[in-house]
Order: C-alpha cells, then structure tokens, then sequence
C-alpha cells in the first residue's frame, strides 16, 4: 500500500515538473518577440505638399490620407540629393553619393557597398523589390530574393518588366502590375516563418517617355484646372541667385511647357495631381491587403518619395536644384506601438537604413552617414539633428555643383565653379519660415554673418569627413 502511494507521489511530482517546465518554455517564447516586418514604398518625383495629408485640400489621395493619420507624418523630410539614381542609393546604403559611388542617373554602387536588402537577408529575412529600378547593379547582387522590376523611365503602359528573371511587357499600368506582384510576395511571406522586407518603388508621378503625365481621361475630370495652385515665385528674374541658373535644363524645360505662364502652370499641376491620384488607388489595394491581414500589429509601413518636384518655383520644372520643393518629400511611418502625431524633426532617406536595422535589432555599421530615428516613432521627445548638407553634385542639366546646410529655419547654399569644390561661384541664405518661397537673399545681411559662419563650419566638416577633400 505504501509503495503504491509512492509511485503514485513520484507521477504526481513528475507531471507537476514537466507542465511547470511547458509553462517556462511558453511563457519564454511569449516573451521573445519575432523580428518585426518591413514594407518600404517609395514614389518618384512626388513632393512634399503633394498628398492630402500634407494640408493640401486639392489634391485626392484618400489610401494616402487614411494611412498617414494612423502613424507618425513626419513634416520635415528631406533626400540628400534631389535625382532618382542617387536619391535610392542613398537610402538602401545609408550613405552619401559621394562616398556609395552613386551621383548620376543609373551609376553603380561601389562594389564595396552592401545594402539594407543585404544586411536584413544576412540575419533570414525574405528581400523583395517590386517597381522602378534604378541602379547598375542587379537586385539580386543587392540581396533581394523577390525582384520584379522595370528599368529608369518609360512608358506607363506596356512598359517592359523584368519579373523573376523573365522579360514581359505588361499591357497594365506599370505600377498597378507590381503592386500585384507585391500583393504576392506578401501574401507568400504571411504564410511563412520567416520576416520579410519588401522595398516597393512607383513610377508614378514621374513623368513617362516622353516627358507627360499621362493620366486618364476619367481622373483629370476630377480636377478644374482653375483650382491649381500657383505659386508667386513663378516669374521671379533670378537676380538674387546664380548667373548660371538662367541657362539650366530646369528653366529651358519649363518654357517648353508654356511656363511663367500661369495658366500653363495649373494645366501642368492637374495633370500632375491626376497621376499622383491614379498612384493612390494601386497603393491603395496594397494598403487594403495590410490592413485586412493585420499587418500592422508586426510590420512597420514606410512611406517617402524619392525627391520632390518644381512646379513653377522660380520659373523651374523637375528637381536636382537645392530649394526647398526640390529636396523636400512626403514622409509618413506606421507599425507596432506607434502613436499617430507629427513630428518637425529633420529626417533624411539615408536615415532609412539605420532606422530599420536598429527596429530589426541588427547593429549598425560605423561607416553609415544616416542617423536612426527609431526612438522618434515611439514618441521619445528627441532631436535628431540640427541641419545637413545636401550633396549637389553630379552636374545634371548643367546645374553647377554645391553643398546645401539646411536647417528648420534656413538654407544656405554654397555653388562651386567645378567639382573641386575649391572656387565659390555663389551664395545665397534663405529664412526658410519667413521667406518660404525662397526669394530675398540674406548673404549679405550684417546680422547673418555669424550664422553664415556656422554653416561654412558644417560643409567643412562635410568636406573633411565625406568628401575627403
């Protein structure tokens, strides 16, 4: 009798030990959390009061619009140079183009430079890039596993895709073909173990081939062409800035386009808004697929554009120049425990990098430019800098090489003869609150010269830290 009581203790005991040792082990995994998700979308050309949710009440971007009220706008981004090639580059190094290789349209990256594909792939993450490619390199030479992607500028429909290798041309928009492809690539990445990143690049609103929005009839009717804004710097004589502007491609384009002209302007606009619509609805499935699979409670959404645009500021078209719609871009970011707000801090693409690796809990590499801003989106009260210098370099259009210090009040803009760098051809410094369209230069105020100082200070250390010079 007593030696079965025995046994039966000895099970008792045994059992006891072994859902204590279930519970541990639960309890343990419920503790550790899964590396979080990433979706990364980048448009092109888009700037930065060009999204509702930006105060503009013209514009019709609802998918935008829904989703940036549910993270954190932020309402100061910037891109370190203002041109396709260098801008992406930018981000998926988080390094300046002067030192990734990176300054004109469709260069390659030094072969020294890893991207943020490589570091997430490295530590099992599943890459994927879906849209506009704009690099030398191949994606999968960049660590992306999923790759669908068309090449630069072109047409918007049956434009050439390159999906997993295979070339097609889709008879669709370009853009509502790969945020199909997106859509797969997500929904093969829910059923997996693995945590995914996926860098999703428009065209819109890039202009196509040849150089027109080319929206649909039934999205430019949404529009009245006497709604446009116009912005009162479009017949500004460029007699406070450099000679050499007068000749750039930014002014020549604009004339074609019918620019001062502010008819020609709201014209430009509409169709330029219409496009910017047309990007919306095939965001907008993406985001419905976000939502609908609760995404969000694991994945961390990025939203930016690639570089802004001129839309008669100045007399000027397209981008590269340093002013404010140039380098200027829409930025929003939604995820896990993020309280929905704005934030004015100054924020940058090559800050991307560091920002997601630090949220992935990889370490971030000491050659990285950028600075993470994660502690930002969880509403820590932080200043993450207080300016940058903007790289003008790459001479695209016949734009002359400078270095830009941009703070939340100013921009002073130093251009150089050639790129040595040596010469100073002109300087301009603008009070970016008072003076907002960038008109009365301050260079040669008594009161300014102090700051000016301070802002030569930076693109010394610029110069010494970036450029080697």
């Amino acid at each position: 009798m007593h030696s079965f009581n025995r046994n039966i203790s000895a099970r008792y005991v045994l059992v006891c030990i072994i859902i204590t040792l279930s519970f541990i082990s639960y309890t343990k995994g419920q503790n550790q959390k899964n590396p979080p998700n990433f979706i990364f979308i980048y448009t092109d050309d888009q700037r930065q009061d060009a999204a509702g949710f930006n105060q503009n009440d013209v514009i019709i971007t609802p998918a935008l619009d829904r989703m940036a009220e549910q993270g954190v706008r932020f309402t100061n981004a910037n891109v370190v140079f203002s041109l396709c090639s260098p801008s992406r580059a930018a981000l998926l190094t988080g390094r300046y183009g002067s030192a990734n290789g990176v300054l004109n349209l469709g260069s390659r990256l030094n072969e020294n430079e890893i991207s943020l594909a490589k570091y997430l792939k490295d530590v099992g993450y599943h890459t994927a890039v879906s849209g506009k490619w704009h690099l030398g390199q191949t994606p999968e030479k960049l660590g992306f596993d999923f790759h669908v992607i068309f090449h630069g500028n072109g047409t918007y429909y049956g434009r050439e895709i390159h999906d997993m290798g295979k070339k097609l041309k889709a008879k669709q928009h370009c853009d509502e073909y790969c945020v199909d492809r997106s859509i797969d690539f997500l929904k093969e990445a829910i059923d997996s173990d693995r945590p995914f990143f996926l860098f999703h690049n428009t065209q819109l609103p890039h202009m196509n081939g040849v150089l027109k929005w080319d929206a649909k009839p039934e999205t430019l009717k949404k529009y009245k062409e006497e709604d446009m804004p116009i912005v009162g710097s479009n017949r500004d004589d460029l007699s406070g800035k450099p000679a050499y502007l007068k000749s750039v491609r930014n002014l020549k384009q604009a004339k074609k386009y019918g620019y001062p002209d502010e008819k020609a302007i709201q014209k430009h606009t509409k169709e330029y808004y219409a496009v910017i619509t047309e990007m919306d609805d095939a965001l907008g499935r993406l985001f419905e697929l976000i939502e609908d699979e609760n995404l969000l409670e694991d994945t961390y959404v990025f939203f930016m554009s690639d570089n802004g645009w001129m839309l008669g500021e100045h007399g000027f078209t397209s981008k590269v120049l340093p002013y404010r719609p140039s380098a200027s871009v829409p930025m929003f970011v939604l995820g896990p425990g993020l309280e929905e707000g704005t934030n004015e801090n100054l924020v940058l693409n090559i800050d991307i990098l560091p920002t997601i690796l630090e949220l992935a809990q990889v370490d971030i590499p000491k050659n990285i430019h950028g600075r993470s801003f994660a502690s930002l989106l969880k509403a820590e009260p932080a200043k993450l800098r207080e300016a940058f210098v903007y790289e003008g370099l790459g001479n695209y259009g016949g734009t002359k090489p400078n270095l830009t210090v941009i703070t939340n009040k100013y921009r002073y803009i130093v251009t150089y003869e050639d790129a040595s760098l040596e010469k100073i051809n002109y300087r301009e410094l603008y009070h970016q609150v008072n003076d907002p369209e960038e008109m009365n230069n301050l260079i040669y105020e008594e009161d300014m010269k102090e700051l000016v100082s301070e802002f030569d200070q930076y693109i010394k250390e610029h110069k010494q830290e970036i450029l080697k010079h």
